[in-house]
């Protein structure tokens, strides 16, 4: 379970952060958003670990935060999706910050658990293996969503 929570986090993660220049810059708005955004969705996924991680370290309710994160996490891309459907690129760029909050700390918190689980393995071997399946599979899925971005699009 935490290999499947970390490399989703990893996937979307990486996967929003290659087409944020695409993404952000849709209907029109000013390549300068895209550092802004880009640089604001980096800053939510880092606090947002820091508050579920110490909130998930004194409660000790990995399973259960982890849970709701990837359930919330769906809902929030779902809403990126309509978006993109609907082309709403302000409210994209909010949801996409929602994202950031909701995905990115599914990392600190799956290792977290991941190492409660295989103690007396270190810390490092399960960091290791859960980056490693993150990368591979980031590194995979890529260059499909990117085949995949114009797919039911018109050209005219």
């Amino acid at each position: 379970h935490c290999i499947v929570a970390f490399t989703t986090s990893g996937i979307i993660v990486n996967t929003l952060s290659t087409f944020m220049d695409y993404l952000v810059t849709l209907n029109g708005a000013d390549k300068s958003y895209v550092g802004i955004v880009g640089g604001t969705f980096q800053l939510f996924i880092m606090f947002a670990s820091l508050v579920f991680g110490g909130w998930t370290d004194h409660s000790r309710k990995y399973y259960f935060v982890i849970l709701a994160m990837l359930i919330l996490g769906a809902f929030a891309l779902a809403l990126c999706n309509t978006d993109l459907d609907s082309d709403a690129g302000g409210a994209l760029r909010w949801h996409l910050l929602v994202v950031a909050i909701l995905a990115g700390p599914l990392q600190p918190l799956s290792t977290e658990l991941g190492v409660e689980v295989v103690y007396p393995l270190s810390e490092n071997t399960v960091l290791v293996i859960q980056q490693l399946f993150s990368n591979l599979l980031s590194a995979a899925f890529i260059p499909v969503f990117k085949a995949l971005k114009n797919v039911g699009t018109v050209h005219h």
